[in-house]
């Protein structure tokens, strides 16, 4: 089950992103968009079919939102859409080279409280995968954090964006902690740039309290580490257009993948698959792969471990 927010993104492609001040001409899309629910279709494209929780305002943006969802093979039997709110949006500039900037408004998802989120976890199966983003209000995400000590789930965290107050106990309740390098570097102050700065930045996100650690680098790959095994995984070369849901696509594939009962290198590899597709597209969720797609990519091409 996925917990998380929901945007209309309003995407803006320009030729490179603006300096301070500066106005550029561009092109104009509006596509569904917000952590969590790109994570959640992220997992329904591989064939699950995902529970999300999230809020969302009963005007036209929250609307498109759920039909896009319903589409995409998401259960939305735990989402609120709540009479007189304002869905949340985002404004995301996108350059040519797939780089971007996104300022978000978060709209009925700043209005999750804790009660809220122990009512969605209802829907929560047994021996559930849960995966929760940085986007919700920090105290629904405690409480979310706490309820894991009874229901017994196994809890995939994205620190994104990174913000304080969550608890020490509840960083002791996750399992697997995924952030980006930028992400990587708010929690621990240690600047990541290659799977050696990203060892040191996995050591002292352990040392927060979560099972493991999981760091995505980018066109890089990603790095894992435990208290027992550490790896990382070099990531599929493609023709980046836009990175904006990247790391969601991530996400949401390594989560359906340990949904499935994967072997943890294989469900890494299979995140990486997903996420390189996903930058071949524009969009958030119009980006996310199909199985067939990711089945097709991961024979076609080798990945390389580096122990």
């Amino acid at each position: 089950m996925f917990f998380g927010t929901t945007n209309l993104d309003i995407c803006f492609n320009v030729e490179r992103l603006p300096m301070p001040g500066e106005s550029l001409m561009g092109a104009l899309t509006r596509h569904p968009g917000g952590k969590g629910a790109n994570q959640a279709v992220a997992a329904a494209r591989l064939g699950l079919r995902p529970h999300f929780y999230t809020r969302l305002g009963d005007d036209d943006a929250g609307q498109l939102l759920l039909n896009s969802l319903t589409e995409a093979g998401v259960r939305t039997d735990a989402i609120k859409v709540c009479a007189g709110e304002v869905s949340g949006s985002a404004l995301v500039l996108v350059g040519d080279d797939g780089s971007n900037l996104i300022v978000i408004d978060p709209g009925a998802n700043s209005k999750m409280t804790p009660d809220m989120v122990e009512s969605a976890t209802k829907f929560i199966e047994r021996d559930a995968i849960v995966v929760a983003e940085m986007g919700m209000p920090i105290p629904a995400l405690n409480r979310l954090f706490e309820i894991k000590r009874d229901k017994g789930f196994e809890l995939i965290f994205n620190p994104a964006p990174v913000r304080p107050g969550l608890s020490v106990a509840a960083w002791k309740s996750v399992d697997f902690v995924t952030p980006n390098q930028t992400e990587a570097f708010e929690l621990t102050r240690v600047e990541v740039s290659d799977f050696e700065t990203a060892a040191h930045a996995a050591a002292k996100l352990l040392d927060l309290g979560p099972r493991a650690a999981l760091i995505t680098l980018g066109a890089q790959g990603a790095y894992y580490a435990d208290a027992k095994i550490s790896f990382a995984l070099r990531a599929f070369p493609v023709k980046v257009v836009d990175t904006t849901a990247a790391g969601d696509a991530f996400i949401g594939a390594f989560a359906a993948s340990m949904a499935q009962r994967l072997p943890l290198r294989e469900a890494v590899r299979k995140a990486l698959a997903v996420a390189a597709l996903c930058v071949t597209r524009r969009g958030a969720q119009s980006s996310m792969p199909t199985a067939q797609a990711v089945d097709e990519l991961l024979k076609s091409q080798t990945i390389v471990e580096l122990e």
